[in-house]
């Protein structure tokens, strides 16, 4: 570490060079985290909200709640505890702002009812709690909200916390406005039963319905997977690419010492201490370069506006962190091999 440490300081350009591009893979591989969070985020946010275990939709259905039917005469009874949906998707304008939403019909006291940020709960026909997103775009409450569907008005009275679903925000109502937008909602109809029971696979339903686990239907949302495995697959590949820019320039400061190394070792240092040099070399720049990068990162976050979808899990990024340093002391095991290779007597000759 000492021989290490000593000759980065007596090479400080070349040395800062490197870790000035660790650090910007690193900066790059943190914000892509948030964004992939982010992201993933924007579409499961009202469902994580419900902490249910499953959820009762039609078989024809194809796992999308929208077009989904179900008779509560069929659900009654089936589980410990439940609770209706109804969705619609509707184009909202207060005349100023226009928004894409989902409209959801349930209980103002039950689970599906995330916590009031402001206002009131919707006790009247037309009323709507608005989740916190649409807040965010200028809807204020008291807004009458014209619909592009339908002639009904919708009066903004409250705004819970962020609670979009499958990216888009959603409004709460009770099951009697929901019925005026949507026709199909009049009856016993619901889009879906929202489950929770531990035991909720034990539970006889008729052969047109089918219960699906609440992390397996959120991997069947439009896009969501597609999302995931793109952001993915990108950090996977600035991993590699972190590995081979570090092990390229630690192989190429190497080459360029190969007489250092030969007078070194005609002294008598070993091929294994000075391949712990050039590790420890490596561990210091990754470490300088990844605390930057994630410093970087999170006062970048500080200052993105809130439409920008990214949500740091600091517990992740510390995974990636150490990951990179890994991948980075991988990169460097040309360098120590190149070492083994340097004959004392052909250098100095």
């Amino acid at each position: 570490m000492f021989l290490a440490w000593n000759e980065m300081r007596r090479n400080k350009i070349k040395f800062g060079l490197i870790i000035g591009v660790l650090i910007m893979i690193s900066y790059l591989l943190f914000l892509l985290s948030g964004l992939a969070n982010g992201l993933m985020n924007m579409n499961r946010e009202a469902i994580d909200i419900w902490k249910a275990d499953a959820i009762v939709l039609n078989k024809d259905a194809n796992q999308t709640v929208a077009q989904s039917s179900v008779n509560t005469d069929d659900i009654n009874g089936k589980f410990d505890k439940s609770e209706g949906l109804k969705q619609t998707a509707v184009i909202a304008t207060d005349g100023k702002l226009k928004e894409n939403a989902t409209v959801f019909g349930i209980d103002a006291k039950g689970f599906l009812m995330p916590k009031l940020e402001d206002g009131k709960f919707f006790k009247k026909n037309n009323e709507v709690v608005a989740d916190h997103t649409l807040k965010t775009k200028g809807f204020k409450i008291g807004d009458e909200l014209s619909l592009s569907n339908s002639d009904e008005k919708l009066k903004i009275v409250g705004f819970s916390e962020s609670s979009k679903f499958n990216a888009s925000p959603v409004l709460f109502t009770n099951d009697e406005t929901i019925s005026k937008l949507n026709p199909m909602f009049k009856g016993d109809k619901i889009n879906a039963l929202v489950v929770k029971d531990k035991n909720w696979k034990d539970a006889q339903l008729n052969k047109d319905l089918e219960v699906i686990e609440i992390e397996d239907f959120v991997t069947k949302l439009p896009g969501y997977q597609a999302q995931n495995l793109t952001l993915t697959f990108m950090i996977v590949f600035l991993f590699a690419i972190s590995a081979m820019v570090i092990g390229i320039f630690l192989y190429i400061i190497t080459l360029q010492k190969r007489n250092l190394f030969g007078v070194l070792k005609a002294q008598g240092l070993t091929n294994g201490f000075l391949a712990k040099s050039v590790m420890s070399q490596t561990i210091i720049i990754a470490l300088i370069g990844t605390l930057i990068g994630f410093g970087l990162t999170v006062l970048t976050g500080a200052f993105l506006p809130e439409a920008v979808p990214i949500k740091f899990d600091y517990l992740t990024m510390s995974i990636y962190g150490i990951v990179l340093i890994l991948v980075a002391i991988l990169g460097s095991l040309f360098s120590v091999l190149s070492i083994r290779k340097v004959e004392p007597l052909k250098v100095i000759g």
